[in-house]
């Protein structure tokens, strides 16, 4: 994708971003309306988009590029939880901050973030397959390790994975496997629910960065640290990593996206839930939301250049 193209899609982004900002700021969107968009999200529009996403041609060799996202993309993440692990240990960091470093470092904006980008630059379909491959190695690292740094008293439950987007993504891969198509009339009703998912999802974005007062963002060495991480190091060294493996280069386009996203919110979620740095905790996404408008063209750029 030319970097006039990409940066065109980049400003559409935010501009669907402040579109939820100026909503917050105007009172339009307060904050039960924002956890309502998220439930919207997460589990009605986010599933319908990765039930449409079905209707692509590939079957086996499709769910093979998705599984093999999955899997790298699980283990970058293993990798770079590894290397924060060592860090935080090395800088003496409480409990609190070594959980925001590790969830706002390491832990990718795979689905609010991840999903518009994945779809401007690879297109709807093979977007949503790359994209349910990152949500699922997300899901997988948060829930089953990343949330109980924030929670380390609550016993770990297979409840929390028994829901909508992953039931979605299980029946995707399923269904791209056994060649199962939706009826005509469910495909084009799910199809268009799914097409909800981007704006909302930007949106929601948007109303979280209204929280945040621009002047916070400068102040902390520690938010530099985690934008960084999650937006410059740890993208840049997937990027040479995947450069020299044999893989398919659409799906080395695609998992660099996911893995170049600013931190995921459910971080900050999850702070504030268990009153852990939830201020940090939502600053830190806060930035490093607002400096992929440099880091991801750049990134995009370099590893378009890589893998042709």
């Amino acid at each position: 994708m030319p970097v006039s193209v990409l940066l065109q899609q980049i400003l559409i982004i935010f501009l669907e971003i402040g579109i939820g900002a100026v909503a917050a700021k105007c009172k339009v969107i307060r904050g039960e309306g924002s956890k309502v968009l998220s439930d919207l999200v997460m589990y009605i529009t986010l599933p319908c988009t990765l039930l449409a996403s079905t209707n692509i041609t590939g079957g086996g060799e499709t769910v093979l590029l998705m599984l093999q996202g999955f899997g790298l993309l699980f283990a970058f993440y293993l990798l770079c939880t590894g290397f924060c692990l060592v860090l935080s240990r090395w800088m003496g960091l409480s409990r609190g901050k070594k959980a925001v470093l590790i969830g706002t470092g390491v832990m990718p904006n795979s689905a609010f973030i991840g999903i518009p980008l994945c779809t401007a630059v690879l297109g709807s379909e093979w977007g949503i397959v790359y994209s349910a491959a990152g949500i699922m190695a997300y899901n997988i690292l948060f829930f089953t390790y990343v949330v109980r740094l924030f929670q380390p008293k609550q016993k770990f439950s297979l409840r929390s994975f028994l829901t909508p987007t992953n039931v979605a993504t299980a029946l995707m891969v399923v269904m791209l496997l056994l060649g199962i198509r939706l009826p005509a009339t469910v495909q084009s009703f799910v199809s268009a629910v799914g097409n909800c998912t981007t704006p909302l999802a930007l949106m929601i974005v948007g109303v979280m960065l209204a929280g945040s007062k621009p002047a916070d963002l400068l102040k902390k060495p520690f938010l530099y640290l985690t934008t960084g991480l999650r937006c410059i190091l740890f993208p840049l060294l997937f990027i040479l990593v995947l450069w020299l493996l044999p893989l398919d280069r659409t799906l080395c386009m695609g998992i660099t996206i996911l893995a170049s996203c600013p931190a995921g919110s459910m971080a900050a979620v999850a702070a504030r839930q268990n009153d852990v740095e939830s201020e940090l905790a939502s600053q830190a996404v806060a930035q490093s939301t607002l400096f992929i408008i440099v880091s991801i063209p750049v990134l995009l750029t370099l590893a378009g250049a890589l893998f042709q």
